[in-house]
């Protein structure tokens, strides 16, 4: 009955649990309020694979997000891209939690340059919750699907399913990992702003309007922000950029649960 009391707050906050299992990442995808379809940098690993056919070099990365400033929240990440002929291979492996409730994720997928105005790409994920005696330990299969379309020079158009598979955690009361879409659109006024909008839906929880902004002053930082409406929450964020490094710091602001700060670095093997 002890441990009901330790992990019942990590099960009453479905949101941080999705995003840990689901593995939304890097600072840039919190600063936009995890509107991810149309971002492409080596974070489309776990965000939208469709996208990371783009990246021009191989790049790592690694991160640190610490949802509700609550210790026993916070998910380190480390992410992998490789350019590959006409596509891109991608690996992430992440963990969270504590001694009482941990989720592990190791994922591998590939991107495919599609004609030259569409990407798509997939990507297998290995997930272990392991919370003790209370819960036993459980592994799962999935898959997410992700692509891109460019409608015009200025329009694009993206895609995400996570958990297309609709994997299974448990045959008791047929438990399975909850399935996620996105579709956003983003419109370029210039080179230097980037204005996205989105829908997002939980196959368990009603609908969510995402909005962000991408802009950047120089060819040094990148500000952005974004904002979304279930649950109501807003983000901001920027990146530093210097030769072959990306700083970027984020944070997200639930209506009623706080601060989810969130920290990455970008390194490209150029």
């Amino acid at each position: 009955m002890k441990y009901f009391f330790i992990i019942a707050p990590f099960l009453l906050c479905d949101i941080s649990l999705q995003a840990q299992l689901f593995q939304d990442a890097g600072a840039i995808s919190t600063s936009m309020a995890g509107l991810n379809a149309n971002n492409n940098n080596v974070w489309s690993v776990n965000n939208n694979i469709g996208q990371l056919s783009k990246i021009e070099y191989a790049t790592i990365s690694i991160s640190s997000f610490q949802p509700f400033l609550i210790k026993d929240f916070s998910t380190s990440n480390i992410v992998l891209g490789m350019p590959v002929n006409e596509g891109a291979l991608g690996f992430n492996y992440s963990n969270s939690g504590n001694k009482h409730l941990q989720m592990h994720n190791l994922g591998i997928g590939y991107s495919k340059k599609m004609g030259s105005n569409f990407h798509s790409g997939i990507k297998v994920n290995y997930s272990i919750i392991n919370a003790g005696d209370f819960y036993n330990k459980r592994s799962v299969l999935n898959a997410d699907l992700g692509m891109s379309a460019a409608l015009s020079k200025e329009l694009e158009l993206g895609v995400i399913i996570k958990n297309a598979t609709l994997s299974k955690i448990a045959e008791y009361n047929n438990e399975r990992l909850t399935t996620n879409f996105q579709i956003g659109a983003s419109y370029h006024f210039s080179k230097d702003l980037i204005v996205q909008t989105g829908l997002e839906k939980n196959i368990n929880y009603p609908a969510s309007f995402l909005a962000a902004i991408n802009y950047k002053p120089n060819e040094k930082i990148i500000i952005n922000g974004g904002i979304a409406s279930n649950p109501s929450l807003a983000a901001f964020g920027i990146s530093l950029i210097q030769k072959k490094f990306t700083l970027s710091f984020a944070t997200q602001i639930h209506q009623y649960l706080g601060w989810s700060p969130d920290i990455s670095i970008i390194y490209q093997f150029k």
